[in-house]
């Protein structure tokens, strides 16, 4: 491949990846981002390269860390950021008059300075010292990357969440019987999933939340009796039906809320006095109402949010004093009425 080609093919498979990046697939977007570093690499490292084919190399890199940070792969993001740092060096090297290229500089080692603060927070956390028993500072890594999550810092939680995820796997590596530390495992990829969607990273998601339900289901088959674990089932199908539904797969997001149904009857009707299995049937069939509206069948979305409406209806009548219930009420009785009106 002559210099040319290589330039004009990195910057094709730069463009998709941006692309990518833009519909919320930081994985495909990263996967073709080091694809262009590779192919424009190859002729940095043999030839004399042009200053055009450093700087397009440097923004390449630049789009390789920033995604890591997002994908919470702060090791990663480091070695991306770094070989940026010093491609910039040596555009500014050449060319010591051009102000933009001093501030390159200056920008890439504040942001390397960021993700090394970021690195130390995680090393420093309680809970990392030998004294402590067995996932705890998995459980204080997932503290703080909840914390940070709602403080919209989503980098920062990612990149605890795949901290303590480490943790988590590392343990129930060990133990494979040990049904608590299989679960942590799947809760740590539950909030992992729930970060990478906040990102836009939609097919990360759906891979962590793939990995929850299959631990969850395992679960399930060891203790088939177990309420809870049928339960947590259904709350990673709920989850994986929400990231489908983002996706436009609504035949899957459909397939997903359903199950989730089932799970929730089935529980409710052995357990009639549990409010909360109630609720959550009404907040399953709304969903489901939702999908079915989105695939223009009308008719099943009325049954759907009718039955909820009736839950609802008698969790009001039980609790007169959930305002929260009364408005849920209201919602449904507005949405039965505009679906009923020719």
């Amino acid at each position: 491949m002559t210099p040319v080609q290589a330039s004009e093919r990195h910057d094709a498979l730069h463009a998709l990846a941006d692309q990518l990046k833009r519909n919320g697939d930081l994985t495909g977007a990263l996967g073709r981002y080091r694809e262009a570093s590779d192919i424009l690499r190859g002729v940095v490292d043999a030839d004399a390269p042009a200053a055009a084919q450093l700087a397009a190399l440097a923004q390449t890199q630049e789009r390789i860390g920033e995604v890591l940070i997002a994908q919470g792969e702060l090791t990663g993001a480091l070695e991306a950021l770094r070989a940026e740092l010093e491609l910039r060096r040596h555009l500014a090297a050449a060319d010591a008059d051009d102000g933009r290229a001093q501030e390159d500089v200056a920008r890439v080692g504040a942001r390397i300075a960021e993700v090394l603060v970021l690195k130390s927070a995680i090393a420093t956390l309680p809970g990392n010292g030998a004294s402590q028993r067995p996932g705890a500072t998995a459980w204080n890594l997932s503290a703080v990357a909840g914390a940070l999550e709602q403080q919209g810092n989503l980098g920062g939680a990612l990149a605890l969440y795949r901290e303590g995820l480490a943790i988590r796997r590392r343990l129930a590596a060990q133990s494979p019987d040990n049904v608590a530390w299989a679960l942590d495992v799947s809760w740590s990829l539950s909030g992992l999933a729930r970060a990478l969607a906040a990102r836009g990273d939609l097919a990360g998601a759906l891979a962590c939340l793939t990995e929850a339900l299959l631990i969850r289901r395992r679960l399930v088959e060891r203790d088939s009796g177990s309420s809870q674990r049928r339960l947590d089932v259904s709350w990673s199908l709920m989850a994986l039906g929400e990231v489908l539904a983002r996706k436009g797969d609504v035949v899957d997001a459909l397939s997903a809320f359903v199950e989730s149904l089932q799970i929730r009857h089935g529980l409710s009707a052995a357990d009639p006095d549990n409010q909360g299995l109630r609720c959550d049937m009404a907040v399953s069939l709304t969903r489901v109402a939702e999908v079915l509206l989105a695939v223009d069948d009308r008719a099943g979305a009325l049954r759907a949010l009718g039955e909820a409406r009736e839950i609802v209806h008698a969790l009001c009548a039980r609790s007169p004093d959930r305002t929260d219930w009364r408005d849920d009420l209201a919602a449904l009785d507005r949405q039965v009425a505009e679906l009923s009106a020719p």
